[in-house]
């Protein structure tokens, strides 16, 4: 098997199986009790929560450990309208992830929404950002990096702009940590969204960024946990598996990781892009992660290139929305301007540290030959979608 989908998940790396193993068994402890057994786990907390700070720039005492990246985003929406009861307008962009984007819907029509849409590039304008800010407002969220395209999102000016207008700032950073640097110590990002599977940590864990002095309203209730600002007994083994995955990301990126997953990412866009004549990039192929390839191919539907794709043990996925007997185009390609019928031939191709030279040019042998046999079976150019085996 070649696994080219690591924007879905991650493997986990095996350090960091190898560093919750013990509180999956004899280090069981509840971290709030004040015997020697929860101590333990009360440190193994303390020192996963430095482990991710020092991913980010941040202090351990903003770290708040959550479930996963979408209670993250939603706890940062839910608490900077809680904390501010007078403000009830939110500003995102089109191509948000659905934690950012069904959340603020389903908080209708007491929240008032703006979208900013973005250019062909994917590319938000933070022109257009500073006209929509309102002294309404709320909170400016803003993903740093496409979970779909990879585009990375001007971030750092988006966080000036709202500051400079009194506007609390959130990132959803999910697919960005552990692919590319990230410092929030500048002082504009005031929450900042992370999970733990899309850097190789288990499913199940992700943190939330809060910085210190921003006021905060817990999404959850219940006990004291993360000082008060996150209810429910901690799940230790994926906390400490969420440091060490931070430590290693850390350490990846220190010694040139990101460069590294552009060399894969570009020797597998070099081989299909000379090989098949009419695929294109999607979005801007300055500003996007360095492990992420989004395309699309004429003629060629993404749910039928799967299909053959992954009968030769190659794991992609596309870039549209797929569900049994039903294909929708990506909302993120309709945002960015293109048309149905190239969103519906793109596809999402990302690579992690664990994968090599020789994997990816297998993975370029597969695709290329499923898209000739996929073009061999239709008709003419638009013809019907094929029905593959």
């Amino acid at each position: 098997m070649i696994y080219l989908d690591n924007n879905a998940t991650t493997r986990v790396h095996e350090e960091v199986a190898a560093a919750m193993a013990p509180y999956l068994g004899e280090e069981y402890g509840n971290p709030s009790t004040g015997y020697p057994l929860g101590k333990r786990s009360r440190e193994a907390i303390d020192h996963a929560r430095q482990q991710v700070a020092e991913m980010i720039g941040a202090l351990p005492e903003e770290i708040v450990f959550t479930s996963c990246g979408t209670e993250s985003d939603n706890a940062a929406i839910a608490s900077a309208l809680a904390a501010q009861p007078g403000r009830r307008h939110l500003i995102t962009s089109s191509v948000e992830h659905s934690a950012i984007i069904l959340f603020a819907k389903a908080l209708a029509p007491e929240l008032e929404v703006t979208e900013l849409p973005v250019s062909a590039d994917g590319l938000i304008d933070p022109r257009e950002l500073a006209k929509a800010i309102r002294p309404e407002t709320a909170l400016v969220t803003l993903m740093w990096a496409n979970n779909e395209t990879g585009i990375i999102q001007p971030v750092l000016e988006a966080a000036q702009i709202a500051h400079e207008a009194g506007v609390l700032f959130h990132t959803d950073a999910v697919n960005a940590a552990g692919k590319i640097p990230i410092a929030v110590n500048g002082g504009n990002i005031d929450m900042l969204s992370l999970s733990g599977h899309k850097f190789h940590a288990p499913k199940g864990v992700g943190a939330l960024y809060l910085r210190r002095g921003v006021p905060y309203k817990p999404l959850l209730s219940g006990g004291g946990q993360e000082d008060g600002r996150r209810a429910g007994t901690e799940a230790v083994p994926q906390i400490v598996a969420l440091g060490k995955a931070a430590e290693l990301a850390r350490h990846r990126l220190a010694e040139n990781g990101a460069e590294k997953l552009a060399e894969l990412r570009d020797l597998l866009e070099e081989r299909l892009l000379g090989a098949i004549d009419g695929i294109h990039r999607n979005g801007t192929a300055e500003y996007r992660l360095p492990n992420t390839s989004h395309l699309s191919i004429d003629n060629v539907p993404a749910g039928d290139l799967l299909i053959l794709t992954a009968e030769k043990g190659l794991c992609i996925s596309s870039g549209s929305a797929c569900s049994t007997g039903k294909r929708e185009p990506s909302r993120i390609m309709q945002a960015m301007g293109h048309s149905d019928e190239r969103a519906l031939s793109s596809i999402r191709l990302s690579v992690s540290s664990m994968n090599n030279s020789d994997e990816i040019n297998q993975a370029a042998d597969i695709i290329i030959s499923a898209v000739e046999k996929i073009r061999s079976l239709r008709p003419q150019n638009n013809g019907p979608v094929i029905v593959a085996e």
